[in-house]
C-alpha cells in the first residue's frame, strides 16, 4: 500500500505548466471576486482538482488493469486513494492558513477562524465520502459529470452559507452561543470522520467486487 500512495503523490504533486497556469488563475478568481469565502473555496478547489487528477491519471494509464495483473489487494488501492485524499485536505487546510494570513497582513481581514476550519474540513470530508464510491463504482470517465455536478452543488452551498450572518457576538449570552456553536461544529466533525471512514468501508466493499476485464 506504501508503494501505490507514493505512486499517487508523485502523479498528483507533478505539475505541468498549463496545470501550474489553472492553480494561479483559479486563486486569483476566488481570491478577487470571492473574497468573503475565499478560505473555504481555495481548498475545495485544490482538494478537488488533486484528488480527481490521481483517478484520472490511473484511468488514462490504465491502471486498473495493470493492478488486477500483480499480486495487490484491491483493499490497498481503496485505502491509498483515502490516505492520499487525507493528506491533500490537510495540505489544503494548510495552504488555506497561509493565504488567509497573507490576506489579514495586507487587508487587515481576518478570513480563517476555528469556526471556519472546521467547516472546511466537514464540507472536504463529506465531498470526498460521496464522489469516492462513485468513482470507484463506474471509474473516472463514466462519473465525470456527475462529480462535477456535486462539487458545485457543494460551491453553491458554501456560497449561500458565507453570506450569511453570524450574528453571536453581539448578544448578551455571546460567548455561551459561540461555545455551544463551536461544540456543534466539533460534533459534526465527529459525524463528518465517521462517514468518511463509512465511505471507505463503501467503497472496499464496491471495488473488491468489481470486475476489471483485460
Amino acid at each position: 500500500m506504501i508503494n501505490l500512495l507514493k505512486k499517487d503523490i508523485r502523479a498528483c504533486f507533478k505539475t505541468d505548466f498549463k496545470m501550474i497556469i489553472k492553480l494561479l488563475v483559479g486563486i486569483v478568481v476566488f481570491s478577487t471576486i470571492l473574497m468573503p469565502f475565499a478560505t473555504v473555496a481555495i481548498p475545495l478547489f485544490l482538494s478537488y482538482i488533486f484528488i480527481i487528477k490521481s483517478f484520472q491519471i490511473d484511468e488514462l494509464n490504465k491502471c486498473d488493469y495493470f493492478f488486477n495483473s500483480m499480486p495487490i489487494d484491491k483493499e490497498d488501492i481503496v485505502y491509498s486513494k483515502y490516505i492520499l485524499s487525507t493528506i491533500i485536505i490537510l495540505i489544503s487546510l494548510i495552504f488555506s492558513y497561509i493565504y488567509s494570513y497573507v490576506i489579514k497582513s495586507i487587508w487587515y481581514v481576518d478570513l480563517l477562524t476555528i469556526e471556519s476550519i472546521l467547516i472546511i474540513l466537514n464540507l472536504l470530508l463529506l465531498l470526498v465520502s460521496i464522489t469516492l464510491p462513485i468513482i470507484f463504482k463506474y471509474g473516472y470517465n463514466k462519473s465525470y459529470i456527475a462529480i462535477n455536478l456535486i462539487t458545485g452543488i457543494t460551491l453553491v452551498i458554501v456560497i449561500f452559507y458565507s453570506m450569511q450572518p453570524i450574528g453571536i457576538m453581539r448578544s448578551s449570552d455571546g460567548g455561551a452561543r459561540l461555545l455551544y456553536n463551536n461544540l456543534k461544529l466539533f460534533l459534526t466533525t465527529g459525524v463528518c470522520i465517521v462517514i468518511y471512514l463509512a465511505s471507505m468501508y463503501i467503497s472496499t466493499k464496491i471495488y473488491t467486487k468489481k470486475e476489471i476485464a483485460n
